[in-house]
């Protein structure tokens, strides 16, 4: 033990770099008290909220309207949404009360000195987080909108009376996260935008006061927000900030809010977006997060032109990756992050895609302003009629001009491939095929090179999901690692090593090629360095290979080591059977091939292998199958592929890597024609 806890503060202080000795200092203040002067009582002036709406839109269609109402009734009668279930917390429970076990942080205790990190912790604190969010209330401020004479209105002044009384400023578990009050900020202003002016004065008041206390709070945790948070939280404080100042502009600090606001914000973001759309936390969850952040920083206003160009590019990447065809593999950590409210399915991305494309100048569907809350909700106006209203098929469901514009496919059975962002998407015949090569810190996953596959718009291989961030550490190391996703692990090595719940002891770097369109098959290629250290290093290579009948995946290393022993994990989706070598969801079965002496894993425990998770906080058992070889080239798939696949060659072609220090080339080989077509993919 005692050995492992300088390694433990030496990862520490490599990942904090030179913000170390900002953070040392916050966590000093927090251990001698000077927090509690600091964070020393609300501020001393009361101003009056300046109404600061991020959108005009009311839904004119029935769709969204019923939409809001239902989801309205189930906040009266079954709770706050949190993760896929009902929470009473806030209805008829404390705020206090934790939503998983029921139990009650401390309610007038001063933030700091409530433990939600160690194993005393009284629980996982993000149930609590997202019940303290507050978007079910911006639900309820529709509703009382859709309908004035509804139970709304006094539902809604009801949950905000109990918060004002028991999350007084700097108390309580509900003010530990900067995030989290500028996550409620925005929703709250979204209220009192619509229907501020039913609300009593006193409760708008109350709310006016602890806004204020907000601002001063999110201006005091700036050394551990630009210390330790320079990611999607530093965008979100930021953002949080630029409200406020615009809520509040006769404050005596909003000019510096704003102004500090905005040079965080405009920091950050750069450095989140690359280029193509990609984001550097490595996640679809919290790509939507963050591309939600953008849209309101667009829907307040005076936004700089390259940030519209970003959301652009942000949107459209999952729309490259076919977010409008169908469900995406849940790269990454997962949370339901969000930050607009809707009452749709908390897992489906489109909508929020789809609204970042309307604000960046893309024409969609009118019908998707019925089907999607995010359009609905914050778009200008629906369109009269841009395009046919009476189908969702994928056809008619753009990123679907954007996407087919830039090689994807705009609808299923379609053929067509794509690279956007390190990750190739490939739709052919029955097949949609995922083909994910870079990688990113914080909220990605050890998966360079994860392969995933749907069959007649059914999941196959999936990605096993995140289970958890603040659970049992085996469980959430147990999703996150090499071990659970679809990718070849020389010796049991992990491709980045896990270090506390969100870092890692390793860097990688993936890179993937262009795809190779044959007439009858398309091929994407990439290869990664996540091996490349220790006393045997080793880069590795990937061939994706999707025809009519079968994927197969080819599998390549630069440098062939006597007695090395190659692992493989393929984890299937729960619903998916394995019976011999075929996979069998539903009425649909697919031949497994290239996995000799596979064994299977299903619900295990210890150690934890076998399951997959639906959404945050849990996780059912999924088969995994497990396979152990020593060759450095083998090829594995599913489908019905003609002949018997060599190590080198696959029904009709030949393939061939060649290595050099800063790149890899694929050489394909039509064996009968001797044909020979290359994709070289430098660093």
């Amino acid at each position: 033990m005692r050995k492992s806890v300088p390694r433990t503060i030496v990862a520490d202080l490599r990942t904090l770099g030179r913000a170390a000795p900002l953070r040392a200092a916050y966590e000093l203040s927090k251990r001698s008290g000077f927090h509690q002067v600091l964070f020393r009582g609300a501020p001393p002036q009361h101003h009056r909220a300046t109404v600061v709406p991020l959108t005009t839109s009311v839904p004119t269609g029935p769709e969204a309207r019923q939409r809001c109402l239902d989801d309205a009734r189930r906040v009266r009668q079954e709770g706050l949404r949190v993760f896929g279930q009902r929470a009473a917390t806030g209805v008829t429970a404390d705020w206090s009360t934790d939503p998983l076990t029921g139990r009650s942080w401390p309610a007038h205790e001063p933030w700091w000195r409530i433990d939600i990190r160690s194993e005393a912790r009284l629980s996982d604190v993000k149930y609590s987080w997202e019940a303290g969010r507050h978007r079910d209330l911006v639900v309820l401020a529709r509703a009382a909108r859709l309908d004035p004479d509804g139970p709304w209105c006094d539902e809604l002044t009801g949950l905000l009376r109990s918060w004002h009384e028991q999350c007084p400023p700097e108390q309580g578990v509900h003010w530990h996260s900067s995030l989290e009050l500028a996550l409620r900020a925005i929703s709250w202003s979204q209220v009192l935008a619509l229907v501020g002016e039913r609300l009593p004065v006193e409760v708008v008041t109350a709310t006016e006061r602890l806004l204020l206390a907000s601002a001063r709070h999110l201006m005091i945790e700036l050394p551990y927000t630009v210390s330790s948070m320079r990611n999607n939280h530093m965008l979100g404080d930021a953002l949080g900030l630029i409200l406020l100042a615009r809520m509040f502009p006769t404050a005596r600090h909003a000019t510096r809010w704003a102004r500090t606001g905005e040079r965080m914000f405009a920091a950050q973001w750069r450095r989140h977006l690359a280029p193509d759309g990609r984001m550097i936390e490595d996640s679809l969850s919290y790509h939507r997060f963050v591309l939600e952040m953008l849209i309101v920083r667009v829907l307040l206003g005076n936004a700089p032109a390259q940030l519209r160009r970003d959301l652009h590019s942000a949107s459209l990447h999952l729309a490259r990756l076919g977010v409008f065809d169908g469900d995406l593999p849940q790269y990454g950590d997962w949370d339901e992050g969000r930050v607009l409210a809707s009452s749709g399915d908390p897992l489906d991305v489109a909508g929020s895609v789809a609204l970042g494309l309307v604000l960046s100048g893309e024409q969609v569907p009118a019908q998707w302003y019925a089907e999607y809350d995010e359009l609905a909700w914050y778009a200008p106006t629906a369109p009269e009629a841009t395009a046919p209203t009476t189908s969702t098929r994928a056809a008619d469901r753009p990123g679907t001009s954007a996407a087919a514009d830039h090689g994807g496919r705009s609808a299923v059975g379609r053929p067509g491939a794509v690279v956007s962002g390190g990750i190739g998407y490939v739709s052919r015949g029955p097949w949609q095929v995922w083909f994910k090569v870079a990688g990113g810190p914080s909220h990605g996953h050890a998966d360079l090179t994860s392969v995933w596959v749907k069959h007649d718009g059914r999941w196959l291989i999936a990605d096993p999901g995140t289970g958890t961030y603040n659970g049992p550490l085996d469980v959430r190391n147990g999703l996150r690692t090499s071990a659970a996703h679809p990718v070849r692990r020389p010796d049991g090595q992990d491709q980045l090593v896990p270090h506390r719940a969100f870092r890692w002891l390793h860097t990688a770097s993936g890179h993937l090629g262009a795809p190779l369109v044959l007439a009858d098959r398309t091929i994407l290629f990439g290869w990664h360095d996540a091996y490349a250290r220790g006393p045997r290093p080793v880069r590795v290579g990937r061939a994706v290979v999707v025809a009519d009948a079968y994927v197969a995946i080819v599998e390549f290393a630069d440098e062939p080591a006597a007695g090395r022993r190659w692992s493989l994990t393929v984890p299937l989706h729960p619903d998916v059977t394995v019976e011999g070598n075929t996979l069998v969801s539903g009425g649909t079965k697919v031949d497994l091939f290239g996995l000799p002496g596979h064994t299977l894993v299903r619900g295990r425990s210890t150690p934890f292998a076998g399951w997959h998770s639906h959404t945050y906080g849990s996780w059912e058992p999924a088969t995994w199958i497990t396979v152990e070889d020593r060759a450095d080239t083998t090829v594995w798939g599913l489908g019905a592929v003609p002949g018997t696949p060599q190590a080198h060659a696959l029904d009709g072609l030949g393939f061939a890597v060649t290595w050099q220090p800063t790149s890899a080339s694929l050489a394909v080989t039509d064996l009968l024609s001797g044909e020979v077509q290359h994709r070289e993919v430098p660093t």
